[in-house]
């Protein structure tokens, strides 16, 4: 019976690590650069890459009741040593690849979300995009800031942020693991 606490407990924790491996998930609401710091998250962008290739998937939340009637995610400042060629975009607006960052000057380039005929990604609006560097890129929470137009004059009229800190997986999976370790131990005090 304990070694198969055990082994489900090793398993659960494998299980954790393997799907944080795949997928990274950010959640953004932090203001960068700016003035309107907004009360909850407005976006989450999820990216995997397999070798030199990211698939990405951005996702904007009701950002006319998180800001303003309007308000639009137009682009995407990326920290990345090269540009990628960009394919296979799908969802509510357009994804090119444009000259200048952001701001704070670390940012090399943008994803731009904006197009001919308004096209941009407005509220409950998800557009996913592959981006093929190349060579080997290493993406992180750290690289990317969100461009947030269509703001009151109250507001600033727009805004850069970045992702909120949230404890990864592999940090869970870790816990899970020493919670199991007490576990065992105290069950094991209370067998001798």
């Amino acid at each position: 019976m304990m070694s198969n606490l055990v082994r489900n407990m090793i398993g659960s924790a494998a299980l954790l690590a393997s799907i944080s491996a795949h997928a990274t998930v950010d959640t953004y609401g932090d203001l960068l650069a700016g003035s309107y710091q907004p009360s909850e998250p407005f976006a989450t962008m999820s990216y995997t890459n397999i070798g030199n290739v990211y698939s990405f998937t951005l996702s904007a939340l009701d950002l006319d009741a998180i800001f303003t009637d309007g308000s639009f995610i137009g682009a995407i400042a990326v920290d990345a040593a090269s540009q990628p060629i960009i394919s296979n975009v799908v969802g509510d607006t357009v994804v090119s690849v444009a000259n200048g960052g952001g701001p704070t000057g670390i940012f090399d380039f943008r994803f731009d979300l904006t197009g001919p005929q308004q096209n941009r990604l407005t509220a409950n609006e998800t557009v996913s995009w592959d981006a093929t560097f190349s060579q080997a890129t290493t993406l992180t929470a750290d690289s990317f800031a969100l461009h947030v137009q269509g703001l009151t004059r109250e507001q600033g009229g727009s805004a850069w942020y970045t992702a909120t800190p949230v404890p990864e997986p592999e940090t869970y999976a870790m816990m899970l693991v020493g919670l199991g370790m007490l576990g065992f131990t105290a069950k094991r005090k209370n067998n001798s």
